[in-house]
């Protein structure tokens, strides 16, 4: 079983599950085209309120403090989204469609399940929050949203 069948298993075992998205290339780009990029990087100083937090070497402590990190720094831009987009760097080959109630849901499932750098974006690109797989979180907002 590859990682793609493992995680959509278990999404598809949520209740109310979030759509998964397989041309997800598109999604990608329209990402990747709403910030400015150092490499392979968000370039956060060219992004509007950037806040971070480094979460520290033990991973099984990552879910709930980017959870209270969403909570008190980006909740309301978050949850006032009409949706929210997920890809990651490479261990997936699909996106999810996320509702907003269902952060907290898959951020467990994902940081736990998928290794590799979380990018979770609203679908309109205005804001993105990312989960390194070097232990940050970050969150902006882009410069070049309308």
């Amino acid at each position: 079983m590859t990682i793609d069948d493992e995680i959509k298993l278990h999404i598809a075992n949520l209740p109310n599950p979030p759509e998964i998205i397989e041309n997800w290339e598109p999604i990608a780009d329209s990402l990747s085209d709403m910030f400015d990029w150092i490499g392979s990087k968000i370039d956060w100083n060219k992004t509007l309120g950037h806040v971070y937090q480094d979460l520290g070497n033990e991973k099984k402590s990552w879910t709930s403090l980017v959870s209270s990190f969403i909570h008190k720094y980006a909740h309301d831009l978050i949850f006032s989204s009409e949706g929210i987009f997920y890809i990651n760097d490479s261990s997936l080959d699909f996106a999810l469609k996320i509702p907003p109630n269902q952060i907290d849901t898959m951020l467990n499932l994902l940081i736990e399940l998928v290794p590799q750098h979380h990018y979770f974006f609203d679908v309109n690109n205005q804001w993105c929050l990312v989960v390194s797989s070097e232990g940050y979180v970050d969150f902006g907002v882009s410069k070049l949203a309308s």
